[in-house]
């Protein structure tokens, strides 16, 4: 029976698709941000359908895949923040615009998180492919 991905990886990668959820929401209430409602469910909508595909790998695929998953998650999470909202060069600069605190913390806070799930993904992946690794990292494998 293969494991699945540590309690950890689940909830770090649970704890950001809130963020990311809070973040949408923020692009609904905020005045500041000039988001109309059609842009945001423009993207939103076919957001959320990918990240429930890869938030289901996560929980229920083998260690390995729930990592990888997880790692990409996070990875696409910190790059695509960084340069949606964050460069102030991008089309949806933050830079631009007049968000709340609470915006920018929404703007900032997944960026943040997604490079601490990739980072926690990316060991929990090398102790998956690797079983000296594991061993190494204390996720060996069940012997049953």
């Amino acid at each position: 029976m293969p494991r699945h991905a540590s309690p950890s990886l689940v909830i770090g990668s649970g704890v950001l698709l809130v963020v990311l959820a809070a973040h949408d929401l923020s692009h609904a209430l905020d005045g500041g941000l000039e988001t109309p409602l059609d842009q945001l469910a423009l993207v939103a909508v076919p957001q959320w359908l990918v990240l429930a595909a890869v938030m289901t790998v996560i929980v229920r695929g083998d260690r390995a895949r729930g990592a990888a998953a997880a790692l990409l998650l996070g990875i696409a999470v910190a790059i695509g923040f960084a340069v949606v909202h964050l460069l102030p060069f991008s089309t949806a600069s933050y830079w631009d615009l007049q968000p709340s605190l609470v915006s920018w913390l929404l703007a900032w806070l997944p960026a943040v998180l997604g490079l601490a799930v990739a980072s926690l993904a990316w060991w929990q992946w090398r102790a998956a492919i690797k079983p000296s690794a594991a061993r190494r990292l204390g996720f060996a494998a069940d012997d049953g």
